[in-house]
C-alpha cells in the first residue's frame, strides 16, 4: 500500500497536468470570444470551454488544499465534488463533441461580415485568401458575379500572368474546416481532462484512506 507522500505526490502532479489542460481551454474560449464575430451558437461554445475548465481549476484549487492540510472530511467532500464536476463535463463535452459540425458553420459565419467588406472596400478578404490559400466566398465566381476581377491573393504566389495559378477554392469552406479542426482537437483535450479527473478520484480515494490509517495510528 502506498504511503500518504506518495499519494500526495501523484495527487499534485494530476493536480498541475488537469489545471493545466484546464487553462488551455480556458483560453480557447476566449480566443473565439474576443476573435471573432460569433453568433448565439459560437457564443455558448466558447462559454462551454470556458466552463470546463473554470470549474476543474476551482475544484482543483481544493483539491490541493485538502492534500496539503491531509484533512480527511475535506478530501472526501473534494472528491464528492469532483465527481459531480466529471458528470457535468461528460454532458457538455458530448453536446460539444456531438456539435462540432454545426458549431464549426457558425464559427464560420464571421467570414460572411468580411465578405459584405469586401464588396465595400476591395481587400477585406485577403486575410483569409492568404491564410487558407483560397479566393472568394465560395469560389472565384463571387468577384466575377459582382463585376469585379479576382484579385492578386486568389492567384498562387500572387502571380495573375498565369490562368492555371488562379485558387479555385473558396473561403468558407476552408474556414470552417478550420475550425472544425480546432474543435476536434480542443474536445479531445477536454475528453483526456475527464479522464485524468476520473485517476485523481481514484489516487484522492487512496488518499483519503492513507490519511486516515495515519491520524488512526497516532491514537496507539
Amino acid at each position: 500500500m502506498a504511503s500518504t507522500s506518495g499519494y500526495k505526490v501523484f495527487a499534485y502532479a494530476l493536480h498541475i497536468l488537469c489545471t493545466l489542460l484546464a487553462l488551455v481551454l480556458i483560453s480557447f474560449g476566449i480566443y473565439i470570444l474576443v476573435s471573432y464575430d460569433t453568433n448565439e451558437v459560437g457564443c455558448w461554445t466558447a462559454y462551454a470551454y470556458i466552463g470546463i475548465g473554470a470549474a476543474a481549476i476551482i475544484i482543483f484549487l481544493w483539491g490541493y488544499l485538502s492534500a496539503w492540510r491531509e484533512h480527511v472530511c475535506c478530501t472526501v467532500t473534494f472528491i464528492t465534488i469532483l465527481c459531480v464536476v466529471i458528470i457535468i463535463q461528460l454532458a457538455v463535452l458530448f453536446v460539444l463533441t456531438k456539435g462540432e459540425n454545426t458549431a464549426a458553420s457558425n464559427l464560420a459565419n464571421s467570414l460572411e461580415t468580411t465578405w459584405e467588406e469586401e464588396l465595400n472596400s476591395p481587400g477585406a478578404m485577403s486575410l483569409y485568401e492568404n491564410w487558407f490559400q483560397c479566393c472568394g466566398r465560395g469560389s472565384p465566381q463571387d468577384y466575377i458575379v459582382n463585376e469585379r476581377l479576382p484579385p492578386a491573393t486568389c492567384f498562387r504566389d500572387h502571380d495573375k500572368s498565369k490562368s492555371e495559378n488562379l485558387i479555385h477554392r473558396g473561403c468558407r469552406i476552408e474556414f470552417e474546416n478550420y475550425w472544425r479542426h480546432l474543435l476536434s482537437i480542443f474536445n479531445i483535450m477536454g475528453w483526456l481532462l475527464v479522464a485524468v479527473e476520473l485517476i485523481l478520484s481514484f489516487v484522492s480515494c487512496g488518499l483519503c484512506n492513507s490519511i486516515r490509517n495515519d491520524h488512526r495510528r497516532s491514537y496507539y
